[in-house]
């Protein structure tokens, strides 16, 4: 853009407006969004959301605060939420660091133990999120092709310990996000194996973890480098609050605090955070509904013709060489496409999964018939 410069009456200077793109760094400028389209008055099976609202012991907790929505959070309201998170999974405070979601988490961890230039290693397929990062922040990343294995998706254990090596970060979503296989189940000799064989930090995304039932949380304290991810999105039907946390080594949950204000989770979502952590049974309830409710879907999806992958998450990857977003996008029906032929279904409720397996079998059947 070229600059112009010109002489007002009383002869100062007026410049045109600046090009700020050569402000912008490279990387961040060719790099892409998170692929997020959202359905409002549709039938939301596409964001692996909870199907039931927070009870309302979460939401009176909530209330009873917002009043308050004037003052910063104190940094008690933080401490107690790291004594809860603590408790829950059987750790120490000083290894729990809270962050807006577990997407903030993630994020704290790119931006402030990895620059332009680390290397990331991640599966392929995974979580989008670990890419969208990875790109805007200008990093380099590799990725580990996932094994298709009958009804279920594996780890390639070598070709990982292998990139992890190279590795300033290795992310893995264990249940994994798309496929819902179980990667290293945090088994102790896989943890350790990686631990060790990483070059820096071992992020275990956790989202999933009150469906897959396994942790990696207490390893933190024999294995310095691996950090394991949570969220209250999922089982503790609290998505719109952005509340999760990370469990770390304390050095690394000492230097993340250092870099945050006790006002980072919104004064909301830490109060729902508190009083959910105060009765976490229900989460476990809901993750037990949805997990019957999940495999019910399976059954009649498979029932349908389709290929239905194992799940130990709150959803389920499916195979069709029939388009089925769209018709069923039609039918105020959103789910979550994936490559060629696969598409993930988030776990509904049954009723909702009634109108989607119904839905279903019409398109299906319409198109065999063509």
């Amino acid at each position: 853009m070229y600059l112009f410069v010109c002489l007002t009456a009383e002869g100062r200077l007026i410049a045109s407006k600046k090009d700020v793109r050569n402000l912008i760094k490279p990387y961040l400028r060719g790099a892409k969004p998170y692929n997020f389209t959202d359905f409002k008055d549709a039938l939301r099976l596409h964001l692996n959301e909870s199907p039931y609202p927070p009870p309302k012991f979460v939401l009176d907790a909530v209330s009873s605060w917002l009043d308050r929505g004037n003052r910063y959070p104190t940094p008690d309201l933080t401490e107690r939420f790291r004594r809860l998170a603590a408790e829950y999974n059987g750790v120490e405070p000083s290894n729990i660091y809270p962050s807006p979601g577990g997407d903030g988490g993630i994020r704290q961890l790119f931006y402030n133990f990895l620059a332009a230039g680390s290397t990331v290693t991640i599966n392929s397929p995974s979580y989008s999120m670990y890419e969208v990062y990875s790109a805007a922040t200008g990093m380099r990343l590799l990725k580990v092709n996932l094994r298709e294995e009958g009804d279920s998706w594996k780890e390639d254990l070598p070709s990982l310990y292998t990139l992890a090596a190279q590795s300033d970060l290795v992310a893995i979503d264990d249940p994994n996000n798309p496929t819902g296989s179980p990667m290293l189940e945090a088994k102790r000799e896989l943890i350790e194996e990686l631990s060790s064989r990483a070059k820096g930090l071992v992020l275990i995304d956790e989202a999933y973890y009150e469906f897959s039932k396994y942790t990696v949380a207490k390893m933190v304290q024999d294995f310095p480098n691996v950090i394991a991810l949570r969220t209250m999105s999922k089982a503790f039907s609290m998505a719109a609050f952005r509340v999760g946390y990370l469990i770390a080594d304390r050095e690394i949950v000492d230097a993340l605090m250092k870099v945050s204000t006790p006002f980072d989770v919104a004064l909301p979502g830490l109060v729902a955070g508190i009083a959910a952590l105060e009765s976490p049974s229900y989460a476990l309830r809901v993750a037990d509904e949805v997990s019957r409710n999940r495999e019910r879907l399976r059954r009649e999806l498979l029932s349908l013709g389709l290929k239905v992958y194992q799940s130990v998450t709150n959803f389920l990857l499916v195979r069709s060489e029939t388009d089925i977003l769209t018709p069923l996008l039609s039918k105020g029906i959103a789910i979550r496409k994936y490559g060629k032929d696969l598409y993930r279904i988030t776990v509904g409720t049954e009723a909702e999964n009634r109108i989607l397996v119904t839905s279903l079998g019409g398109i299906l059947e319409d198109s065999r018939s063509k």
